[in-house]
């Protein structure tokens, strides 16, 4: 007897396409999704959401499943910016940031204070800095996938990193007077 699915009107071979998928882009999505989300737990339940949007689209054999699972998640992040009001803050709680030896304490701090920077920001401008900089779209591929125009994508980057600015200016003031 030969494999089972456990998804009826999914085949086997589909199944484990899809499973491949998640298997070796989950981390790099999941990363891309805290950046967009500051809450770690809304930023996976937004993957989730994410990837089950993908699999109702699997089987017709999407060219660019990674780049369809991406602009869900910035489409789930806007959302999530303009419904504010209905979002609860996530708490300020310090995190198990794994691994904790001495050699990544520089990258998780630094990685711990850029999320904390890109919490503060307003959803566009946190969508417009991941986009533009941490992902290293052009300024046209940061706007079509933001759904605006290149100038607006611009003035949310820069009011953005002007944010950020200021916020590494306050921290290293901070650091100095202690």
């Amino acid at each position: 007897m030969g494999p089972v699915s456990f998804s009826p009107g999914v085949d086997v071979d589909e199944e484990r396409a899809f499973s491949r998928f998640v298997q070796e882009h989950g981390d790099r999505l999941l990363r891309y999704a805290r950046l967009l989300v500051p809450d770690a737990g809304e930023a996976e339940d937004a993957l989730q959401t994410a990837l089950l949007r993908l699999t109702r689209h699997w089987s017709s054999q999407l060219e660019a499943p990674e780049a369809y699972v991406r602009q869900t998640l910035l489409n789930l992040a806007r959302d999530r910016g303009r419904r504010r009001h209905l979002v609860p803050r996530p708490a300020l709680v310090e995190e198990d940031l794994a691994p904790r030896s001495p050699d990544h304490a520089e990258a998780l701090a630094a990685r711990a204070e850029l999320d904390a920077l890109l919490r503060t920001l307003p959803a566009r401008q946190r969508a417009a800095v991941v986009l533009r900089v941490v992902e290293g779209l052009s300024e046209a591929e940061t706007a079509a996938a933001m759904g605006t125009s290149v100038g607006t994508a611009k003035s949310n980057l820069a009011r953005g990193l002007q944010k950020i600015r200021a916020g590494l200016t306050a921290a290293s003031l901070e650091g100095t007077r202690r």
